[in-house]
């Protein structure tokens, strides 16, 4: 099973950053399910970070797509970390989709738990301004 890491950052709101490494599918999907379930039921505004994913399936990113219309839901950030320059199935992925608009994505994880922190859920086009 591909690795997912959960990171707590400190300061007030707090912020979580899961760092999804490798390959993730159906497999994988259910755990990655129920951490950003249990961080986002606990108030916490969460940061995907893609930097080290090499794929992502179907699966997964219906995953992402619940967990960030339940952050919506509750008034809480979730944005993601995915830089450009590096055009991976990824980032092909999510254009393919048209998820790479909805997804607020940063270059930075800095950037993305400010994001975060203010509560961004939505991309309009926020990787281009970021």
């Amino acid at each position: 099973m591909a690795p997912i890491s959960v990171t707590l950052a400190p300061r007030d709101p707090p912020a979580a950053v899961v760092a999804l490494v490798g390959e993730h599918d159906t497999y994988s999907a259910g755990r990655l399910e129920a951490e950003l379930n249990v961080l986002i039921d606990d108030g916490v505004r969460v940061v995907v970070d893609l930097r080290d994913t090499e794929f992502i399936d179907s699966t997964t990113l219906a995953t992402l797509l619940a967990a960030c219309r339940e952050a919506e839901q509750a008034g809480l950030g979730f944005t993601f970390v995915l830089p450009g320059r590096n055009y991976t199935e990824v980032n092909q992925l999510l254009d393919l989709t048209g998820l790479g608009s909805r997804f607020a994505i940063f270059e930075t994880l800095d950037k993305a738990l400010a994001a975060a922190r203010g509560g961004t859920t939505r991309g309009d086009s926020v990787r281009s301004a970021a």
